[in-house]
Parts: C-alpha cells; structure tokens; sequence
C-alpha cells in the first residue's frame, strides 16, 4: 500500500477513535475516566494522517505500488465504525472467577436516607466480606444487575467490574433468594436484605429478594 492510502487509513482510524470517544460506546471498552485520552489519541492521529496525506501530495507518492493485503487493515476500522459490539455479560462472567475477595477488617460509613438504598453490587459485596456487614444490618438495599444463572431456591445477580478496560472485566455474585426466575442475562433491579452468605462459597453474599423488576441495560454496565 502507498504512502497515501496509509494516510487514510490513519485517517479512518482516528475518527473511529473520535467516533467511540464522544459517544457511549467508549463504555464498552474502558471506564468513563479514559475518555479524554481516547479523543485526544483519535486527534493525534487524524494530525498524523492528515500530515501524512500533504506529505504524499508533495512527494507524488500517490503512483507507488499498492498491495492488496494492506487493505486488509481497514477491516478492523469498519468494525469499530458500522457495528456497535455488546457489552460483556453472562458469558464473560460465567467464565471469569469472581473480583472480591474478604480483606483485613475495614469500617464503612453507615448508609443515610430511607430504604431502599441503592448501592453498586462491588459496593453491597465489600461492606459484607470486608467489615462482616454491619452496615447492611436491617438496611433494605436495591441492587441492578444482569441474571447470570438459575437456582433452585432463585437466580444469581451479578455485574462485570473493570480496572482500566473490558479485557480485564471480572463479575461480582451475589445469590438472590426468591421464587421468581427472570431469563438469563437479562438486567433486572432487585431489591432486598442481607441474609448471610452462602455454605458452599463464603464469599458469596445472599440478599432475600422483595421485589424483582426487568430493567434496560445501563448507559455504563460495568462498575
């Protein structure tokens, strides 16, 4: 491939990289924090592109020889631009070990306000295994995730949580109790108490379900 047509393709890729970092897509990809970094790469290259493309102007490289195999770069750009990819779910989460795991002991500020409190399933888990959930004690709590399996006795909730993008996205669990039975990998807002963990996995919390609801896939599913 010339000179020119590396250009454009520079170009492609930064404004597929503009495209994701201005829109609500990025959050599939990293944590809202790297948004500025993600515009200002896809900046950097439309500048590299665009330099590249008046250096080739001027050098006439326009007539080098091409190579058809160097297109095949472009696929990728195409991706990102035409199709929107899902964010992770129950597949991912099925497959990945869980992220928290008890600590040292740690004291959490009570929660304020009137039941329920809606906290982030990182959130709800920590205060359990890292301060033995004394601030959760009769403290009615709502929780949104999306369902990642069935049990006999309720279903388990759970949300991918990631560090700094979705390659390092890893599930919290919590097991709710309840006789409903909402389809797998759909996000539903649960609301309940705090009842223990469960015998066969310690650090696997379990909230007694009051009310279940479908809900829509937040603007950001990762915490």
């Amino acid at each position: 491939m010339n000179t020119r047509t590396q250009g454009f393709l520079l170009l492609l890729f930064g404004g597929a990289l503009l495209r994701i970092g201005v829109s609500d897509l990025l959050l599939r990809y990293v944590r809202p924090a790297a948004r500025p970094w993600v515009i200002l790469a896809g900046f950097g290259l439309l500048i590299l592109a665009l330099a590249q493309l008046v250096s080739a102007h001027r050098q006439r490289a326009a007539h080098e020889p091409t190579t058809r195999t160097g297109w095949l770069i472009l696929a990728p750009v195409l991706a990102m631009v035409v199709i929107a990819p899902p964010a992770l779910g129950a597949f991912s989460a099925s497959r990945t070990p869980s992220q928290v795991h008890p600590q040292n002991h740690k004291e959490f500020s009570a929660l304020t306000g009137s039941d329920p409190h809606r906290l982030a399933l990182f959130d709800f888990t920590t205060r359990i295994l890292w301060d033995g959930a004394r601030s959760l004690n009769g403290v009615e709590v709502e929780l949104t995730g999306f369902v990642l399996s069935q049990r006999p006795d309720g279903f388990v909730l759970a949300r991918l949580v990631i560090t700094c993008c979705a390659a390092d996205a890893r599930p919290i669990e919590v097991v709710v109790h309840t006789t409903q039975h909402p389809v797998d990998d759909s996000w539903v807002a649960t609301t309940g108490r705090y009842v223990g963990t469960d015998p066969a996995a310690p650090t696997l919390p379990i909230l007694a379900a009051t009310s279940i609801s479908s809900v829509t896939e937040p603007r950001d599913p990762y915490e």
